[in-house]
């Protein structure tokens, strides 16, 4: 049976939840080939249908005992032992996910999450800043990509982020990897958020997922090494960038996207909504620039976001004014304010992916230590979220 608590049965009767069923299991058993024994794969059930349940923590303890094993044993040494590649149960997940959710609006969104830690040998702790705590702390910091669209939004890719006391050559570095798995190639230098982005959008651009955008917030939209990627290979992107940002402009000039705004008029800026908030509809004010085109013939531009009121503090004055965001955008030749406000707001979607990957099938409740234990994990909590966002999906446009 389904697990209690996977989905809104009150919406359901008796065939929808046999039905529910059923699709679970075909799900898992679409998968079974990645693993070598039959072990393994009654392993992968008892993990997915206690990730999805209503159990109060999705931690090893409690997922066992959901399964009815006496301990944590069995799920722990599926995770670090079992014959799997976690890759290939991966890309099956990706493409089962794009399947459900694929339309015109998909994009592709990259942002990081961290995990608080307590001890300082799990794969890739350290001391640094995490924006779940908002402040530096140990924890493990990842970088994800998320796929969505008006049908719904999930995690489709993961690689763990290794900070400078993990990567380099030195003889502890060395015995810390080795001690936790970490491939030789990952443990020789760090990794760049942006880097590990650009490695994940390679994979879904192989695979030939289709999507309108790749988002992302400014930690990735000021790498001009992975702005200049995404345009060798005509990849549409919506990327925020900071204030200061050097952008190109069509005489061959760079200026500051803060001097931009200052040249943009007053009536240049339609005001638009942004989201829906907790009190309505999110207002702004929104302007384009046209910037120089890129060599392969697509067009750029800087996209321009105002609040409609005073709202933060200036720290030069002391003053209320108003927050001003930037967009740097990558474009199909007559692109429209509307369709690249449409994209730059889509972005939020990832946070709630993080949600419910966090809230709903444990994302962060791992209790490993091992590279190949973080991303089992990961992957299967990648797996059970894509059913649970398939079945979403099919009740929403169910009630429309």
């Amino acid at each position: 049976m389904l697990p209690p608590g996977a989905v809104p049965t009150g919406e359901l009767d008796e065939a929808d939840i046999r039905a529910l069923s059923g699709e679970l299991e075909m799900l898992c058993a679409s998968v079974d080939d990645v693993f070598a024994r039959p072990a393994s794969r009654e392993n992968l059930r008892a993990m997915v249908r206690g990730l999805l349940s209503d159990v109060p923590r999705k931690n090893m303890w409690l997922l066992a005992e959901f399964a009815g094993h006496p301990n944590p044993d069995r799920l722990q040494g599926f995770l670090a032992k079992a014959a799997l590649d976690a890759d290939e149960l991966r890309d099956r997940v990706r493409a089962y996910a794009v399947a459900v959710l694929a339309d015109q609006d998909a994009v592709l969104i990259a942002d990081e999450t961290g995990d608080i830690k307590k001890g300082r040998k799990s794969a890739g702790v350290q001391r640094q800043y995490t924006g779940t705590a908002g402040r530096i702390e140990n924890a493990q910091v990842s970088v994800h990509l998320s796929y969505g669209s008006s049908r719904g939004r999930t995690l489709i890719d993961r690689e763990l982020y290794l900070p400078k006391a993990w990567a380099g050559t030195t003889a502890e570095h060395e015995r810390r990897c080795t001690e936790q798995g970490i491939p030789p190639e990952r443990a020789a230098r760090v990794a760049t958020k942006p880097e590990l982005a650009r490695r994940m959008l390679e994979r879904a651009l192989a695979a030939s997922v289709p999507f309108a955008y790749f988002l992302a917030d400014e930690a990735y939209g000021q790498c001009r090494t992975l702005r200049a990627w995404l345009e060798e290979r005509q990849v549409r992107y919506v990327l925020a960038v900071p204030k200061n940002e050097m952008v190109p402009l069509p005489d061959g000039r760079t200026r500051q996207t803060r001097e931009l705004y200052a040249l943009v008029p007053e009536e240049a800026f339609e005001r638009r909504s942004c989201a829906d908030g907790a009190t309505g509809p999110r207002d702004y004010d929104w302007a384009i620039v046209q910037l120089a085109s890129t060599a392969q013939g697509l067009e750029r531009h800087l996209l321009i976001r105002r609040s409609t009121v005073p709202n933060k503090m200036d720290k030069s004055t002391g003053e209320l004014v108003r927050e001003i965001a930037y967009f740097l955008c990558h474009t199909a030749p007559g692109a429209t304010l509307a369709e690249l406000v449409v994209a730059a707001r889509q972005r939020w979607m990832v946070e709630e992916s993080f949600q419910v990957a966090k809230g709903q099938v444990g994302l962060d409740e791992h209790e490993v230590r091992k590279w190949c234990s973080w991303y089992r994990h990961t992957t299967v909590c990648m797996l059970a979220m894509a059913f649970l966002v398939a079945v979403w999906s099919r009740l929403i446009r169910r009630q429309l």
